[in-house]
This record gives structure tokens, C-alpha cells and sequence, in this order.
């Protein structure tokens, strides 16, 4: 198990408490099987991406996993919405978030809940945060390395209200449901798709040398023909490379070859 300081855990509970997830998320929460989880966004209503979230249900209650950096504002503003539904919220403080990559499940009898991790075979267990170590800084960004190269990037305040989800890639990781009702910015996320005007995507990259930029910060990615000015979303050091997840205009296909970030010239592995 790898114990992982950037997530928490909310839980929703209460009668309304998945009809209120379903109107608010883009995803079809009140599709969502016992037991089973799925990535989904909270957007405020210009469509952009406030918060990425695994939504897990577990009886009447649904667990929510999200960027501990967001989980406090995220959770303020959601409660100011529940108006006169029948829904509790509580932010999990005394609980950890463990990623587990085997399938079994070991000390069970010390799990709140165990939330399986959309489209892998691994999942997540929410432990009392006093019977688990922290992890390495070397097995924490094992995971996060893992994390991006599938696509999941949890966004930070800094990020947090910039991107559309498909700017993000979070359409491919099955967190918008095209097909289920109104949340917030649902309209300006349906009209992008249908009218096909995503023009940014997101790109991972690799470079060796030792750097760390920050969220948001503005990197050029050149090849031979080409260069495009893209924003810079996450980040992690693994191993002797650096992963780098930015926001560009260039077509996938296009290799880039080199990256300028404050004034420096890197080469892309």
C-alpha cells in the first residue's frame, strides 16, 4: 500500500444524497452500481473544471476522492447548495487515502471503505489515518507518475477553474456523460464536443533535466516546423525523469522536440 498526502475523501449520505451528486457532477451517479466507482467532474457554469473526483457508492452513501488542496472550498461550495435536501457532508479528516495496486485486500478488518479505481484493477482504501505510515517520497511519486501516464491529473487551486474537461483529456478517462441531464456547465461542455471545437488537448511529456515548474506556468514546445505556447497542468519526478502534464494546441501526432520553460531549452526523451 502506498499512502497518498495529496487525496482526501468525502462522504455524502442521507436520502438525497444521489440524486444531489447526479445534479451536480457530470457523470450518471445515479447509474452507478453498488460497490462500483467512477471518475467525474465538478464544473462551475462556464464549463470549466473545478475539481476531478472518483465517486464510489457503498450502500446509500457515495465516497468522494479528490485533491485534498481542493476538498475543503470544493466541499463549502456544494454545501451551499444543498438548500433543503436531505444530504450530510463530511470531509473524512481522520482517514487516509491508500492506493493498493495488488487485487487483495489485506487488514480489511482496518478499512472505512474500499473504492475500486475506474478502468484499472486496482483501488483505493480508505484507512484510519493512525494505522498506516506515510509513504516514501520516492513510492508517492511511483503513483503519481502511474496516474498521469493514464490520464488522471486531480488539478490544485492554481489550475482548478481553467480548463474545459476535454482540454484535460477527462472526456477519455469516462468522466462526462454526454448523455445525462443538467449539472453546472453542462451546455458550454455538450456545445464544445458536438461542435467540435476542442482545439487544446492535453500532452505528457519526459525530460531529464531537473526541473520544477509550477501549475499554470507557460512552457513553449517546439519540432521541426512548429511551436505552440501551452500551459503547464501537473507535474512529478520519477526516477531520473520528470513527467510534465501541459495543456497545448499542437496536434497529437506532432513530435515535440523541444520545450522552453524560463528561458531554458530542454530536450523532450
Amino acid at each position: 500500500m502506498t499512502k497518498i498526502p495529496y487525496l482526501s475523501t468525502v462522504r455524502f449520505s442521507g436520502v438525497d444524497a444521489g440524486d444531489f451528486l447526479h445534479n451536480q457532477l457530470s457523470n450518471d451517479v445515479l447509474g452507478l452500481a453498488e460497490g462500483s466507482s467512477m471518475f467525474a467532474c465538478y464544473c462551475e457554469p462556464k464549463g470549466r473544471v473545478l475539481a476531478l473526483m472518483i465517486v464510489c457508492r457503498q450502500g446509500t452513501d457515495y465516497y468522494i476522492v479528490m485533491a485534498t488542496s481542493l476538498v475543503k472550498t470544493v466541499t463549502d461550495r456544494l454545501r451551499m447548495y444543498v438548500l433543503r435536501s436531505q444530504v450530510k457532508i463530511e470531509m473524512l479528516e481522520q482517514h487516509a487515502v491508500a492506493g493498493l495496486k495488488e487485487k487483495t485486500i489485506a487488514n480489511a478488518r482496518q478499512l472505512a471503505t474500499v473504492i475500486p479505481i475506474p478502468g484499472t484493477d486496482r483501488s483505493m482504501l480508505l484507512m484510519d489515518i493512525k494505522t498506516i505510515d506515510d509513504a516514501s517520497e520516492g513510492a508517492v511519486n511511483a503513483w503519481k507518475a502511474e496516474e498521469l501516464m493514464r490520464g488522471v491529473t486531480w488539478l490544485c487551486p492554481a489550475s482548478s477553474g481553467q480548463f474545459l474537461p476535454q482540454w484535460l483529456g477527462y472526456d477519455e478517462l469516462g468522466a462526462v456523460n454526454f448523455r445525462k441531464g443538467c449539472y453546472p456547465g453542462q451546455e458550454i461542455i455538450a456545445r464544445t464536443r458536438y461542435l467540435g471545437k476542442v482545439k487544446r488537448r492535453p500532452r505528457l511529456l519526459k525530460i531529464s533535466a531537473d526541473i520544477r515548474p509550477a501549475s499554470m506556468d507557460k512552457v513553449k514546445l517546439s519540432d521541426s516546423e512548429q511551436s505552440d505556447n501551452a500551459v503547464v497542468v501537473d507535474f512529478v519526478r520519477d526516477g531520473t525523469a520528470n513527467l510534465l502534464l501541459v495543456v497545448t494546441r499542437l496536434n497529437p501526432d506532432q513530435v515535440v522536440a523541444q520545450i522552453e520553460w524560463q528561458d531554458q531549452a530542454l530536450k523532450s526523451l
